[in-house]
């Protein structure tokens, strides 16, 4: 079983070196960015696409849709694929290597690690719900660090210290996850 993950493309926040609340939509270079993606998803035989809540996941969702032949009204909103809580730092600028907004707890504010594992095994089990439904395949939009977190999950791994080592996924890249 497996399913196709997409980071959204480039948000202003991306642009501006913050780190993004939940408002920050793509950038011009970010629907560029979404449109190439879907230009290389389109011999992927994707029939549904699920997305983040967050205005840069679901306009890249929408932009790929219509690329594909799927209609941007039926990519499916999944609330539990948002991206992490990151409390005080959220719209400030980056002050930490990318590594620790995927390592730290509760310090800042932080959305729990556990709250997060929690939410996106609920999001894994959504997305595998849609595979067993689907004549094609499965496409995921999301974010970097939720993203991470729900290709950990994919492999089996329940904890971080079972996490494999952290990737940094560019903005509009595509990856095959494969769910053990």
């Amino acid at each position: 079983m497996k399913f196709y993950y997409v980071r959204h493309g480039q948000s202003t926040a991306n642009e501006a070196r913050i780190i993004a609340d939940a408002t920050p939509k793509l950038t011009d270079l970010g629907i560029e960015q979404a449109t190439e993606t879907a230009y290389k998803l389109t011999d992927k035989n994707i029939t549904r696409i699920l997305c983040s809540p967050l205005i840069r996941a679901r306009q890249t969702a929408e932009i790929i849709a219509k690329r594909i032949g799927i209609d941007p009204k039926d990519v499916l909103v999944v609330k539990e694929l948002r991206e992490r809580g990151v409390g005080e730092c959220e719209g400030k600028p980056k002050d930490m290597e990318s590594e620790m907004y995927i390592t730290l707890d509760t310090q800042r504010g932080f959305e729990p690690q556990a709250d997060l594992i929690a939410r996106l095994q609920t999001a894994l089990k959504r997305i595998s719900d849609e595979i067993d439904i689907t004549s094609g395949e499965v496409l995921v939009v999301g974010h970097v660090t939720a993203g991470f977190y729900l290709q950990q999950l994919a492999k089996g791994y329940s904890r971080l210290s079972e996490f494999d080592e952290y990737y940094h996924m560019p903005n509009a890249n595509f990856i095959e996850v494969e769910i053990k």
